[in-house]
């Protein structure tokens, strides 16, 4: 079995919900769900895709496309920008009560500070609560990557389903 479906997708706020619908339903008209193990497998996809599409919306800001990709052993799942700039994953917490201390002092320096400003980026890792879609890509997955094109570039990742 060897099965290919794509989607464009305009790079707003809805974007992630519809490319994670897109995977699920493609998927599990392609026999996935059916598996045993087939919950755990669509809700990595998911969340993966989700990541992938979120970063494009909140960091490239270009339209995008959507690919998904089934053999027998596996699901490939790509993302595709207009942005040639590649993705630049973020590091862990070396110390997050350190940086969470950090905050809390700004917040009480400045109590009409929201969160969401780059006032919260605090240690090497940036903001405390984004940054992580990466570094879920880099643990989830089997296997990921980035290839560049003539338009921009394209982030993908794979799971096993052998």
């Amino acid at each position: 079995m060897d099965r290919e479906a794509s989607v464009a997708l305009d790079p707003d706020p809805l974007a992630a919900r519809e490319a994670r619908e897109f995977v699920t339903t493609t998927v599990c008209r392609w026999g996935l769900s059916r598996r045993a193990d087939a919950v755990p497998l669509l809700n990595t996809a998911a969340l993966l895709t989700s990541e992938l599409v979120t970063n494009v919306v909140l960091h490239a800001r270009t339209h995008l496309g959507l690919s998904v990709h089934m053999t027998d052993e596996q699901l490939t799942v790509k993302v595709h920008d207009d942005d040639p700039h590649p993705p630049v994953p973020r590091g862990g917490r070396l110390d997050l009560l350190a940086d969470i201390d950090a905050l809390i002092e700004r917040a009480a320096d400045d109590p009409a500070s929201d969160e969401r400003t780059p006032r919260a980026a605090v240690g090497p890792a940036g903001a405390i609560g984004a940054g992580r879609g990466l570094l879920l890509v880099d643990s989830l997955a089997d296997a990921w990557g980035v290839e560049e094109d003539r338009t921009g570039k394209a982030v993908w990742f794979r799971l096993s389903v052998a």
